[in-house]
């Protein structure tokens, strides 16, 4: 019998965590033809989160405990999970419950129709805040505009389900900074889609505010597409441009001054001194841009691992 690893990166979620083990196997007792085994990553918790985890892991026999030497972020305690789950196939979801235990089902079944990568698609982000839903619908449409093609999909995240193919050759890339929004879509294979909604948060507040939404976001288009850098190339001519014509305003200015009132020139003045300005101003946002790719530059040629593993605890330890 093939069997699902449920891959649950676990971060000071204490109260969500009980909740949901007490939930999930009225949901796979209902799945024929698999056996699961639960992959919960503790990625350096600040709260109860591992005392309880070892306490469903005493409890059960289907759970590995993946304990983190410290916090390293969502997409390495994935990885984590990824690197240690055993399972034919992995689904990777939250445990809140945003992500619906139904799913489990109808990705298990696509998995049955010899699908390699399954993405469930949030059909509307009703439940989130303004600034979260309109944030990420820009982010996703961005993306896929500027690069001319569908090279993620929209409104898919990191709840995903993945064959033994699809998670060995995600394992096989070098990235020391993973981001599977880049990753799973790039690696190809058979690839199918399921709508669904969202639900609310059983518990909890959300890990992601406003400064790293922004940080995801950037790095995932740092990971995605070059065409920024390209972009600057462009900005870089126009500006040059655009100097060069001050520049000639400016001589003029000086050659006509004793025929232009005074008012004329210091208006021209400030304006090419504005224009300037503003310039400036681009050229540093662009420099910033720079600095985000030379930043995965570095984290991804210093060869650290993006995760430390501090203690596995799998069945075998009982």
């Amino acid at each position: 019998m093939e069997k699902i690893s449920i891959v649950i990166p676990c971060y000071n979620e204490e109260e969500a965590i009980e909740i949901y083990f007490s939930k999930i196997d009225e949901y796979i007792n209902k799945i024929e033809d698999f056996k699961f085994e639960f992959v919960l990553v503790n990625d350096g918790s600040k709260d109860k989160t591992l005392d309880i985890l070892k306490r469903i892991h005493s409890r059960r026999d289907d759970v590995t405990i993946v304990n983190l030497s410290r916090n390293f972020g969502q997409m390495p305690a994935i990885s984590a999970g990824l690197y240690t789950c055993k399972g034919d196939f992995a689904i990777i979801m939250d445990a809140d419950l945003q992500d619906p235990l139904y799913m489990i089902e109808k990705i298990a079944a696509k998995f049955k129709e010899g699908y390699d990568v399954v993405n469930p698609h949030r059909i509307d982000r009703k439940k989130d805040s303004s600034l979260k839903r309109n944030t990420a619908g820009f982010f996703y449409k961005f993306v896929n505009k500027i690069e001319g093609k569908k090279v993620i999909p929209e409104n898919v995240n990191c709840f995903r389900g993945l064959s033994r193919k699809a998670i060995d050759e995600i394992l096989k890339m070098k990235e020391r900074d993973r981001y599977l929004l880049a990753e799973i879509p790039y690696i190809g294979f058979k690839v199918c889609t399921i709508d669904f909604s969202r639900e609310e948060r059983i518990c909890g507040k959300t890990k992601y505010n406003l400064k790293k939404m922004t940080r995801y976001a950037l790095d995932n288009i740092s990971a995605i597409t070059s065409f920024p850098l390209y972009s600057i190339i462009k900005f870089g001519a126009l500006s040059s441009l655009l100097t060069f014509v001050n520049f000639l305003v400016m001589l003029i200015l000086f050659i006509c001054s004793n025929h232009l009132p005074m008012n004329q020139i210091i208006f021209m003045t400030l304006f090419i001194v504005s224009v300037i300005l503003l310039c400036s101003s681009i050229i540093i946002f662009f420099l910033g841009v720079i600095g985000v790719y030379l930043h995965n530059i570095l984290i991804n040629t210093r060869e650290r691992e993006n995760f430390i593993i501090d203690e596995v605890i799998t069945q075998k330890d009982k």
